[in-house]
C-alpha cells in the first residue's frame, strides 16, 4: 500500500512536471536586485521592474525622486511569458512594502510568441496584487530598438516592440492601469540612443529618469504607511 502511494505521488509529481510551461532560455540569463537605504522605513517606497532599460535611468529617476521617495530596481533578462519571471519578483515582494510598481518588460525573450507574452502578462497582472498588497502598479512601454549602423533607422526587431506595445497596452486598458510611454518619449530622439541601438546615452537616460519619476510622483497617495513588509513571515 505504501509503495501505490509513493508511486501515485511521483506520477502526480511528474504531471505537474509535464503540465507546467518549458521556459525558453536566452545564452545569458541574468538578474540585478537593487534596493537604496534598505534599513531605511521613513519614505514610500517603489520598485523599478524592467531590464538593463531600467538599469540605465535608474539613478535619474531616484536623483528626481531624491527625499521623497526609496527606490529599488529588478532588472532581468526573464520575458513576463517565463514561468519563472514571477518568483524572481517575489524575492523583493516578500521582503519589502512597495507604495508604487513601476513596470516593464519586453525586450527580452524573443522565443515567446506574441500570444504568449500577452498571456504572460495578464497572469502576471492576475498574481500581483496578491503578492504587492495595495501598490499602485504603472505600465512602462518598451522603448524602441534602432539600427546600430544607422540610429535614425530602427531595427528589425523594433517591429516587434511595437507588436508587444500594442498588446501591453489592451491589456493596461483592460485593467485600467495607467501608462508611461517611454517610448513615445524617447522616439523622436535617435540622438538619445548609444551606438548599439538599445540603450541610451547620458541624455536619454536623464530625460527617462525624469519621466519616471514623474509618473511615481503621481501614483503616490496622500498619507501612504511606508515601511518594510510586515507580513514576510506570513508567505
Amino acid at each position: 500500500m505504501l509503495r501505490f502511494f509513493a508511486t501515485l505521488v511521483a506520477l502526480l509529481a511528474l504531471a505537474q512536471c509535464t503540465d507546467a510551461a518549458e521556459p525558453v532560455r536566452e545564452r545569458i540569463e541574468w538578474a540585478d536586485y537593487w534596493v537604496t537605504d534598505a534599513e531605511k522605513d521613513d519614505l514610500p517606497r517603489v520598485l523599478f521592474i524592467g531590464d538593463s532599460i531600467v538599469k540605465g535611468y535608474f539613478s535619474a529617476a531616484e536623483k528626481q525622486l531624491a527625499g521623497k521617495v526609496r527606490c529599488a530596481r529588478l532588472a532581468t533578462s526573464k520575458c513576463v511569458a517565463d514561468p519563472l519571471f514571477l518568483d524572481e519578483v517575489r524575492l523583493l515582494l516578500k521582503q519589502y512594502r512597495f507604495d508604487v510598481i513601476h513596470f516593464n518588460n519586453g525586450l527580452h525573450g524573443w522565443g515567446y510568441s506574441e500570444d504568449q507574452y500577452r498571456d504572460g502578462l495578464q497572469k502576471f497582472l492576475t498574481a500581483l496584487p496578491k503578492e504587492a498588497g495595495d501598490a499602485k502598479i504603472v505600465w512602462a512601454t518598451s522603448t524602441p530598438m534602432r539600427a546600430s549602423s544607422d540610429l535614425k533607422k530602427f531595427h528589425e526587431k523594433n517591429q516587434r516592440v511595437v507588436a508587444r506595445n500594442r498588446l501591453a497596452a489592451e491589456v493596461m486598458k483592460q485593467r485600467g492601469l495607467p501608462t508611461n510611454d517611454l517610448y513615445g518619449l524617447v522616439e523622436p530622439h535617435p540622438d538619445w540612443h548609444s551606438k548599439d541601438g538599445v540603450h541610451f546615452n547620458d541624455r536619454g537616460k536623464t530625460a527617462q529618469g525624469a519621466a519616471v519619476a514623474e509618473s511615481v510622483i503621481k501614483q503616490l497617495r496622500d498619507g501612504v504607511t511606508p515601511g518594510k513588509r510586515d507580513d514576510v513571515n506570513d508567505r
